[in-house]
């Protein structure tokens, strides 16, 4: 089968919780990771959005998924990768839910959880407990999964019968098999560099494949917390239209940066846009 004509890449700066520049029912997949909640590395981005505290962290990301619901279709589908957190508050160690509490948001906003995807991580050392691990009782289990939750906005997405766009976007028998499991345990992580600003890269693959399992060619496909750009790249390289939105100015510029580099590394092709410049 040919490979997928290379899709669009548009991309906004601006704030999640508004996405000002897409219409309802204008997107078919949004493919996100978040900030993290209780993560040090995302607090002062928390701070500047007036959210210091753990609630109020959960109601930014909760005012952003019910973005996402108004712009999906019908049948739409939401991607979150989202991690646990642990650190120490008022009460003292613990472990903050942020996948647990993301399932309840989003789903008062209105969508249907699915079945999630547990990713473990192959590059974590299986004996990074923290405390000692064998004296007990006081030594903590590794975190070293996180959540890929999905949810539908609505009821099953219908397609006209033998739509060329579905044949087109056909999975392999080995892909169904292997990224239709619960557990993925075959994807290694990114190393995290900040250059000016404030990233949290999720490796290619992972929105690869849920680019090519719950989208089909011709889709657009949002990312709300663009970031480094790997969920637009790997849309666009799938023969998906990409949509990317970024709060901070200065991962947003790196992010242009990046698109250029790509569309000159494409013979000039011209399938980027930045409308926010």
């Amino acid at each position: 089968m040919p490979a997928p004509p290379t899709g669009t890449v548009q991309l906004y700066p601006g704030d999640a919780r508004h996405l000002t520049a897409l219409v309802d029912h204008s997107v078919q997949l949004v493919v996100t990771s978040p900030p993290y909640p209780m993560i040090p590395q995302w607090d002062l981005l928390f701070a500047e959005l007036g959210a210091r505290e753990y609630p109020a962290m959960l109601r930014v990301l909760e005012e952003a998924w019910a973005e996402c619901h108004r712009v999906l279709v019908e049948g739409g589908l939401l991607a979150v990768v989202i991690g646990d957190a642990l650190r120490s508050g008022e009460d003292g160690f613990r472990l903050w839910p942020n996948h647990a509490e993301t399932l309840v948001s989003a789903t008062r906003v209105g969508f249907r959880p699915l079945p999630y995807i547990l990713w473990k991580k192959p590059t974590n050392k299986p004996n990074a407990f923290l405390g000692s691990g064998f004296l007990p009782p006081n030594a903590y289990v590794t975190l070293d999964c996180e959540y890929i939750l999905l949810f539908r906005k609505g009821g099953l997405r219908r397609f006209p019968a033998h739509d060329p766009r579905r044949t087109a976007s056909r999975l392999s028998r080995v892909e169904r098999d292997r990224w239709f499991s619960q557990v993925w345990d075959d994807v290694r992580g990114t190393p995290q560099r900040r250059t000016g600003g404030r990233t949290g890269a999720f490796p290619p693959e992972i929105p690869h494949r849920l680019v090519r399992m719950f989208s089909v060619v011709g889709d657009t496909v949002l990312d709300p917390f663009a970031g480094t750009g790997t969920t637009l790249w790997s849309a666009a390289d799938a023969g998906r239209n990409a949509v990317g939105v970024e709060y901070d100015t200065s991962v947003y510029r790196d992010l242009v940066r990046e698109a250029v580099q790509r569309r000159r590394a494409s013979s000039g092709v011209p399938r980027v846009t930045d409308p926010g410049s």
